[in-house]
């Protein structure tokens, strides 16, 4: 069943230049000023079952090269059960892509800002604490978005395509850690010595953001950054050969993954508004 939406009866997804995808419910729309347009919808669902049935019948199609701006909370617990591995990565895929272009859109704005704030600037002086950035030209080096190739590799590789343990019980989908006792979930494989933990998120878009800043602020990925900026002419993934102890082998998933699956595509994808239909009476 659908959560947190009680009022919410119907949803159209509006594509450019794409017929519209409707709710059955549409029929019963009573007044035009019961419909707004809102930039992305959360929401929740047990099964994998409800998931699709949902994404089906909003039209969502990763092949129509837009995206609904559906920002689910968390993995349904059973996407594991799925047998069909195609279909098991394609619904992860439509997950998190939404997810994802949202976080890449905050950075931009934020990027945007930066670009006209002048040297002496107040709000500069926060970004670049925030960044731990030591002057404007490194700031903008780091506030840029994460290539979606890269983002959905790495959440397939550290998440097992949404079907770990860690994935399901922590909304972690890209294998962070924490020193802070209690704040995560313990390896059951974790030394007696040790004291890490994998972090837990409160929902998916949190797990994205945290990611994002990560691989924006990391020392550890400063080779990345100089990458993605131009400053090196060599494969973005080198750049996050310390991302996992596995080191070279670990780059060379990531490209597997991208290439195998055409991760690289759905660079060009395009967030669709969403129209909420409100409908009064109905039970």
């Amino acid at each position: 069943m659908l959560k947190k939406i009680a009022f919410i009866l119907a949803i159209i997804v509006v594509f450019a230049n794409v017929p519209k995808f409707k709710f059955e419910f549409v029929q019963f729309f009573e007044q035009e000023e019961q419909t707004e347009y809102v930039e992305l919808l959360e929401l929740e669902f047990e099964s994998y079952v409800e998931v699709e049935e949902f994404f089906n019948k909003i039209g969502y199609d990763l092949a129509a090269g837009v995206v609904p701006m559906v920002i689910l909370k968390r993995l349904p617990n059973d996407l594991g059960q799925i047998n069909d591995v195609k279909k098991k990565k394609d619904l992860f895929v439509k997950i998190l892509l939404p997810i994802i272009i949202k976080v890449n859109k905050e950075i931009y704005e934020e990027r945007e800002k930066i670009v006209e704030l002048p040297e002496n600037s107040p709000e500069l002086s926060r970004y670049l604490t925030k960044y731990k950035a030591k002057n404007k030209q490194e700031l903008l080096e780091k506030v840029m978005p994460i290539p979606v190739e890269i983002a959905l590799a790495q959440a397939a590789i550290e998440s097992a395509w949404g079907t770990s343990r860690f994935a399901i019980e922590a909304n972690n989908i890209f294998g962070e850690l924490t020193f802070k006792p209690g704040n995560g979930v313990v390896p059951k494989e974790r030394p007696e010595d040790e004291i890490y933990e994998v972090r837990r998120f409160p929902d998916l878009l949190s797990a994205v953001r945290s990611y994002a800043y990560n691989l924006n602020v990391s020392p550890f990925y400063r080779e990345f950054r100089a990458i993605r900026s131009g400053k090196i002419n060599k494969p973005l993934a080198d750049g996050l050969i310390f991302y996992s102890q596995r080191r070279e082998e670990y780059v060379r998933e990531i490209k597997l993954i991208i290439s195998a699956n055409r991760f690289a595509m759905l660079n060009e994808h395009k967030a669709a508004p969403i129209l909420l239909a409100y409908i009064g009476g109905l039970r």
